[in-house]
């Protein structure tokens, strides 16, 4: 019997984790609320439905239907979803849910019968498509009945159940955290090159050789980052980093423990909405390559 899997949500991540999925043998049945993303999964080889109900009624039993939606839309799809499914069936939530959200959700679905898996994503949408992070939280067993699915869709040796419940949202909540940190040191030291350019007749194309290759700060940050140069992005794009999805996570992170680092990439963020800069321009050029994220453009 093929491998299956019901699909919700066919945005930016979700129709290349789906077609991922597609490419690695299972039949994908995807719905998504808006038309576009249905037409151009519709060409992947996804079979696209139009309602969750259809996605329902084309699994067998026991089914498996995975989740790719903003987290404020995670209850309202779970409120359709729930009755049209049977015990023994399970959801997985792939998206940035709120890990105390995903705690109740395993408890309000359990008592159904329905099984709940809470899956951090990271990765980009270049990793949603050729493979990406993975981290998994909820019971062993439902885990491990499943294992295939996360194999499938990560890079190699990126994936794993992390903990129980809700510690697949925590840990990348956590992840999402040292990422703010991340992109803001890198956004910060290379706005004091760009500060310093004329005086010492640096420039950054060549600066960022040595960065990107074998240095200890080689990442895809900063492969994210020349790209943005090379498109000529920077230049394009106001000096905002528009506030994301995440924000108000990394917020009660703060509460958590001693996290001067995020604190710091915070502010910087939230200053740029009062005062433009060019390291607003980096973090955005940033965002917006790995995620997709909105960038302001430059009036």
């Amino acid at each position: 019997m093929k491998k299956e899997i019901g699909f919700v949500g066919l945005g930016r991540m979700g129709l290349n984790m789906a077609t991922h999925l597609v490419e690695g043998g299972y039949r994908v049945i995807g719905y998504n609320r808006s038309e576009a993303p249905r037409v151009e999964a519709e060409t992947v080889g996804i079979e696209v439905v139009s309602s969750l109900s259809a996605v329902v009624q084309g699994l067998s039993a026991p089914r498996v239907v995975w989740l790719m939606v903003t987290s404020r839309a995670v209850d309202e799809v779970l409120a359709e979803l729930t009755p049209l499914l049977d015990a023994g069936d399970t959801i997985i939530d792939g998206g940035n849910s709120f890990y105390k959200n995903s705690i109740r959700r395993h408890a309000e679905l359990n008592a159904q019968g329905i099984l709940f898996l809470d899956c951090g994503t990271s990765g980009g949408m270049t990793g949603a498509r050729h493979g990406a992070s993975i981290m998994v939280g909820g019971h062993a067993e439902v885990f491990a009945t499943h294992e295939d699915i996360f194999k499938t869709l990560s890079a190699p040796d990126g994936y794993a159940r992390v903990g129980n419940e809700g510690a697949g949202h925590f840990v990348k909540m956590i992840h999402n955290g040292i990422e703010y940190g991340m992109m803001g040191a890198i956004a910060e030291g290379i706005t004091v090159l760009h500060e310093h350019e004329a005086e010492f007749g640096i420039n950054l194309r060549e600066v960022f050789k040595p960065y990107e290759h074998e240095s200890i700060i080689t990442s895809k940050l900063v492969s994210w980052l020349i790209e943005a140069y090379n498109e000529g992005q920077i230049d394009a794009i106001e000096g905002v980093v528009p506030k994301g999805e995440t924000e108000e996570e990394m917020e009660h992170i703060t509460t958590l423990g001693n996290v001067k680092v995020l604190e710091s990439a915070l502010a910087q963020r939230k200053a740029t909405r009062e005062t433009p800069s060019y390291l607003g321009k980096l973090v955005s050029a940033m965002r917006n390559q790995f995620g997709g994220h909105k960038v302001i453009d430059k009036k």
